[in-house]
Parts: C-alpha cells; structure tokens; sequence
C-alpha cells in the first residue's frame, strides 16, 4: 500500500510539473494562459493547478467548461481575470455567446446536454472591475463550488442559472460551499431558478451595488422553480444591499413552484446601508408560491448592524380572475364542420373565463385543427360534446434551434409568442375528444402549468392521448399537473411526461395503447425525459387502472442517451391495478412496471407499494440499470409471464 501511494505522489508531482512548464512557457511577455487551460478543459477529467512560485497568478481569459466529470482543483493558487474568453454558440443575430466567466460553465454546442458532475476547488480568483467579467458562472447542473476565493470586483462573484422575463428555466443540484466571496457589482451570489441548491458556511460581502445582495435568489419569470434551497451556516456582511434576497415576486405574477427553502443559522451582518426601502432588511423575502402553500422556514439566524428590519416580507403581484361569459358555437351553416375559426378567436380573446361547449344535437361532435391555450386561468367545460381533430394547428412558436412549434394536438396548453409566460391556471374538464388515424396529433399537449384534466374521455389514434412537456414554454418543463380520466388507444402512450414538476395521475383508467408503428414504448404512462436536464421531480401515480396496453403499463425511463437525469425523485406509484399489460412483443421493455435508471448519483427516491400487478408479458416488475432508493411493500405481482 505505502508503495503505492508513493507511486501516485510521483504521479502526482510529474502531473504538476508539466502544468508548470506551460504556466511558464510565456516567458516574460505578458501572462496568458488563456491557450493551454481552455486545451485542458476541453480534454476534459481532472486538471489540477499548483500553486506558482513568488506569488505569482495564472492568467486567463473566460474559459468554458463544457465536459462531464470536469474538476479543476489547487493548493491555493491564483488565478486572473484578462477579459471574455471565445465566443462558442452562435445567437440568431450572428454573434456568439463568449465565456464571459473564468469559468463559464456551460455546453458549447446548443445540441449538446449541458454539463454536470463539475467540481472547482481551492482557487484564488480575482476579477479585475475593468474586465467586466464573472467569477464563475453556471449553466449547468450537479455543480461543486468549494474553498474558492473570488475578489477584486466581478460582475458576480457566482452567478448559477439564468431568466428572464418568460423564460426560466432550472438548475439543477448546485453547491456552494466553504469559500470567501467579495466585491460582486451587482450581486456577490446570483442564483436563478435553483432546484437542489446548497449554500452553506461561506463568508458573502461588499456588493457594490446600491442594490447588490450577498446572496440573491431570483425567479425572473413566474414559471422558473425555485425548490428544496438549504441557506444554512453563512457570514453574509457589509453588503450595500441586503444579506440575503429571497426574490419570488417576478413582474408577471407570483411564481408556480417556490418551497422547500431554508435560511438557517446565518450570520447576517451591517448589511442595506445603502439601499432603497423595499430592500432594507438584513433578509428579504419579495412574493412567494402562487397558491400560498410555499414553505418557506428562516430561523436561528443572528443579525446585527443591519439597516431596516431582520426581516423584510413584501407581497408580489397576485393573479385574480373573474369569471368570464360562457361561448356557444356561431349556427351551422350546413357546410362541412370545421369550428377552428371561432373557438381559437374565444380562447385567445378569453381572460379568466369559462368557454362553454354545449353538447350538439344527433350526437354530432364538434371539429377543429390544434387550437392553442395560450391565456391565463382559462376553462374549458361541457354537459359531456365531442370533439373531433382535423389536424395541425397554426404555428405559433419556434423550439430554441428553430424548429417550428404547431399547435399539434386538439388543445395546445402554452404560450402563443416568446415573450409571454407559460399560461396557468387551465382546467379542461367533461369532454370527449377523438382523434382520427393517420393525424399524427395528441388529444392534448400539457406545455403550461397548474393544468387539471378532468373526465375526459380520449380516442380514436392519438399519437399520445396526453403529452406533458417544456419544449417552446420557456420554463424547459411543466409544473403542477393533475389528470383524472379515461384515456384510450394511443399509439404511443396514453400519457407521455418528458419533463415534469408536480404530476399527479390519479383515479384514470389507461387502455388500449397500440404500438403504432411498433416499436414504441406503448406504455400506459410513460415518464422519460429526453435531455438529463429535464427533470421527473414529484409524480405521483396513484389509484389507476391500467390494463390491456401493448407495452408496460407503468414506464419510468430515467436514462436518456445523454445519461442519468439530474432531478429524478419524489417519486410514487401506489394503489394502482396493473393488468394484462405488454400484450405485444414488439416494444422494447415489456412488463407491468418498468423501472429504469434513475437520478444521477443514486438519491432519488421511488415508493412503490400496494399495486395489483396480474396477468401482465414480461415480469410484474421488470428493473433495467435501476438507480433509485425503492421503498417497496404490499405489491401483488402473481401471475405474470416472467414472475
């Protein structure tokens, strides 16, 4: 063992030595590392620094961080900021998004996931203001920030995700820990839409900004979660602005998702000596979750030398909404039904309202192309009509590399342009909708959030009877959703969830799911993001009936091409009767429950408990790759093919 340890030292050492000849190979022109240290990172795995003699400080232009599993790691080093790094991922206007962070962690190809699994440690970083640069900045998810000094005066000292008014989307499992920051212009720590955030035992002050914050945590848009955030054991001092900004009070009203937040036993100290009223407190706290059932805990803090109160609480802007004029269909005109006309002029006229479709006589249904949900607070109700798909809708938006977005199920539930927010507040409720062969189109698309599905009745071909995504809604998932129906004969799935926070499906009854083409997962419900960026965060599937679909009956695929998702977790099947599902052996699982993959770094939960799992091809409960934390107890699974 001592020999081998002596070998890794000699590594060790060799390893630090070449590190040295590149630091040094600039002679004594002016210092610039920018070269050899973007070379490392791009390579990617383990880069360690050491220390340069004299004092002396590595210099670097904005580096990207792009690889999987990077860490930069030092004995104290220091490193300095010479200005932007290259501009890697082309805007539509031609330019290019620069690094312009010493370490800018983010991917630098838009079709490639961003990065996660990133470590950087034991760095002395200084900004000088003339460079107008970040310390550190993060786009990415699974984020270790430890025993790092960052000073002079950056832009930021950390600034972890980003929004904007509609836009917002998550970061992932971020931590800051052990490190002294100072001197951020605007903020010392800037932190947009955190899910899994640890700030924890690190000093934070002297943001320079009459309204800089020690540690600013922001919703920019009302859709961009921010959860589960641990702000425990801080020295947060002489800030211009307050200690700490909790802000959930974005300017187009009070956010989706906003608790699980915890400010506890920090140090809050001579901070908001220069600050306007409504950010004079030693801590902040600006809105909070749209439907008042947010937890948010401060406790065991010390304040001292603070300007205004301890704490501040300010109310955001809050929704209302009326309840609007019912709609009833124009005469029909004898001609071929095609209602698209009218019924999109009513939902995007609507605000706060009740659209209203009666039953028609003679049992004729109503028929339209994809109509968009676009306003708030929309709902959408009948005595029991139908209502029959034509085909795509108009298009509407563009998906950030700029495929057009269509209207491509019978209701469309998201934004109708990119500056306005993901709607909320959708209920569509005692309908049934059909949709014929050969469309390729869903009953409906769950792009918003706070959307309830209730006693409708969904057929025909869909391609999924209800897909659940983020994709154009600026937010890169769908929050709080609840579906409580009859569903099906899709030939997909009968729900499709690619990224999702809040998903109840409850009390339905799933069948029929087809496999066409074959191949598909042809599940009853199928959670599986596309991109490990997007999370599965807090389903609930409970009080099912599941029976007679071509693949599994339950589907959580939790690893996508790009690897394990960053968010999988809160996760819960129970009480649901699983039976005669994987009737076909053309999907590529077969079983009543599939589980596979889970979340990154084997943390995430799963219960699973007392569902009736019979007559199912395949096994009752088949695990593929698992890796989640089953809590699991009281499952029937007699009968199956496989056991």
């Amino acid at each position: 063992m001592r020999g081998r340890r002596t070998l890794e030292a000699v590594w060790a050492a060799a390893a630090a030595a070449v590190l040295l000849g590149f630091a040094s190979s600039a002679g004594g022109a002016i210092r610039d590392d920018s070269a050899w240290l973007q070379a490392k990172l791009d390579a990617g795995g383990p880069i360690f620094l050491p220390r340069l003699p004299n004092g002396q400080c590595y210099a670097t232009r904005g580096l990207w961080v792009s690889r999987d599993d990077t860490t930069v790691t030092s004995d104290g080093a220091c490193i300095v900021a010479l200005g932007p790094g290259e501009g890697r991922i082309s805007r539509g206007d031609g330019t290019f998004v620069t690094a312009n962070a010493v370490f800018f962690v983010n991917h630098s190809d838009l079709r490639k996931p961003l990065p996660v699994r990133v470590a950087i440690s034991g760095l002395h970083i200084t900004v000088p203001r003339n460079k107008r640069m970040h310390g550190v900045s993060i786009l990415g998810h699974e984020v270790t920030l430890t025993r790092l000094t960052i000073d002079g005066s950056p832009l930021t000292d950390v600034r972890i995700g980003a929004g904007m008014r509609g836009s917002g989307g998550m970061s992932g499992r971020i931590a800051l820990t052990d490190s002294s920051l100072s001197g951020g212009v605007r903020d010392v720590v800037s932190v947009f839409g955190p899910v899994g955030l640890r700030v924890e035992g690190n000093v934070l002050s002297g943001a320079r900004r009459k309204s800089g914050a020690g540690l600013h945590i922001r919703a920019a848009d009302r859709g961009q979660p921010t959860l589960d955030v641990q702000v425990t054991g801080n020295k947060v001092a002489a800030n211009r602005g307050p200690g700490i900004f909790l802000d959930l009070a974005p300017p187009n009203g009070l956010p989706v998702l906003a608790s699980g937040i915890e400010i506890a036993r920090n140090e809050i100290l001579g901070n908001a000596r220069e600050v306007s009223s409504d950010r004079r407190g030693g801590i902040v706290i600006a809105g909070r979750q749209n439907d008042g059932k947010g937890q948010i805990l401060v406790h065991e803090n010390l304040f001292r030398g603070n300007r205004g109160p301890d704490v501040l609480r300010r109310q955001g802007r809050v929704d209302t909404a009326a309840v609007g004029p019912r709609s009833v269909p124009p005469p029909s005109t004898g001609a071929v039904r095609d209602d698209t006309a009218w019924l999109q002029r009513r939902l995007d006229a609507n605000r706060n309202g009740t659209i209203f479709l009666p039953r028609l006589p003679n049992g004729e249904c109503y028929a339209t192309r994809g109509l968009w949900v676009s306003r708030d607070g929309t709902n959408i109700t009948s005595d029991g009509a139908c209502i029959v798909s034509l085909g795509l809708g108009p298009v509407r938006l563009h998906s950030i590399d700029g495929d057009p977005i269509a209207a491509s199920a019978v209701f469309f539930v998201n934004r109708s342009t990119p500056t306005k927010p993901a709607p909320v507040r959708v209920t569509i409720s005692n309908l049934r909708i059909v949709v014929p062969e050969g469309q390729s189109m869903y009953g409906v698309a769950l792009l918003g959030h706070q959307i309830t599905l209730r006693h409708l009745d969904i057929s025909g071909s869909p391609k999924d009877d209800i897909t659940i995504s983020g994709r154009g809604n600026g937010n890169s998932y769908a929050g709080s959703i609840s579906i409580f129906s009859t569903l099906s004969c899709a030939g997909r799935n009968a729900i499709s969830a690619t990224a999702v926070i809040g998903l109840r499906i409850e009390r339905n009854t799933i069948v029929g799911v087809r496999d066409s083409p074959p191949g598909q997962p042809a599940a009853g419900i199928d959670v599986e993001p596309d991109d490990r960026g997007q999370p599965a965060l807090d389903v609930r599937i409970i009080g099912n009936t599941i029976s007679d679909n071509s693949g599994p009956g339950i589907l959580l695929e939790l690893e996508s091409n790009a690897g394990l998702a960053a968010i999988a977790t809160a996760l819960e099947i129970t009480g649901n009767t699983i039976v005669r599902n994987s009737v076909k052996r053309t999907p590529p699982k077969r079983g009543g429950i599939v589980l596979a993959g889970g979340q990154d770094g084997d943390q995430g939960t799963l219960v699973l408990k007392d569902n009736v799992i019979r007559g199912n091809g395949g096994p009752g409960i088949l695990k593929s790759r698992l890796r989640l934390v089953v809590d699991s107890t009281g499952n029937d699974v007699s009968g199956n093919e496989a056991g």
